[in-house]
């Protein structure tokens, strides 16, 4: 009797662990889909490509490698951020897309990028709709970061200041072509045609609206980066006005 209740123990234990260990399995992969939750462009193809060479079927879906995946996932440069459910052996990703910022055209190249800092696309046709920025820097505006081109910090606050300090001139009519330096930035304004230096920082920026605004500004090439001296070299003149010492 003893002996008939012993050999019951031990089956219903290793009936347990059995299906304990049946639960508790990792699912093995046997399919994949992608949800664009949030679009902002054509990235789909591209997220999915590299998302594929992350997996294969039949892979152990444990908790450690969705944690990676969803880490690799959001390190690309089209992703803002990512969801990844599992049932079965499906695994769904959910991708809320990065959002185009603006377009930088440097060395003849243009380059989307988006508001991460990423480069979404090299070689853009079509650039209506983002604002158009120049780059004329000696080295290249980019940085390498997990193997994709990204501006460099410093590039990127300075566009950011700049896009700040240019939206509060509150200019009317069609806006100038705006080139990043390395000692500042260039404005160059077809009607009337102006070219007009300027620094990041300083009151460059407010000295040239208050002539603008005031129509002192003729056709010429304009100097505000110095904050003693604003050179004018006009069609017909060459001068320097000096500000007063008061």
């Amino acid at each position: 009797m003893k002996l008939r209740w012993f050999l019951l123990s031990v089956l219903l234990l290793t009936v347990s662990f059995f299906l304990y260990g049946l639960l508790t399995a990792p699912s093995k992969l046997s399919q994949v889909e992608f949800v664009v939750v949030k679009k902002s462009g054509p990235w789909k193809a591209d997220i999915s490509q590299y998302v594929l060479s992350y997996v294969h079927l039949g892979q152990d879906l444990t908790p450690e490698f969705l944690t990676d995946l969803k880490r690799e996932i959001e390190a690309l440069p089209w992703v803002e951020r990512c969801s990844i459910d599992v049932k079965g052996g499906k695994l769904t990703v959910k991708i809320w897309e990065t959002r185009p910022a603006f377009v930088l055209i440097s060395d003849r190249e243009t380059y989307l990028i988006g508001e991460n800092g990423f480069v979404l696309k090299k070689g853009v046709g079509r650039i209506r709709g983002y604002p158009v920025y120049f780059y004329r820097g000696k080295t290249s505006p980019f940085t390498v970061v997990n193997g994709f081109l990204m501006l460099k910090k410093s590039v990127k606050m300075e566009l950011k200041l700049l896009t700040t300090k240019f939206s509060e001139l509150r200019l009317k009519g069609k806006k100038p072509e705006i080139s990043l330096l390395d000692s500042g930035v260039q404005l160059a304004f077809k009607s009337p045609p102006l070219l007009i230096f300027l620094g990041i920082g300083g009151d460059a920026w407010d000295r040239f609206s208050k002539l603008l605004k005031k129509g002192f500004l003729k056709p010429g090439v304009y100097d505000f980066r110095f904050e003693q001296m604003m050179v004018i070299k006009g069609r017909q003149e060459k001068c320097s006005v000096r500000k007063s010492s008061q």
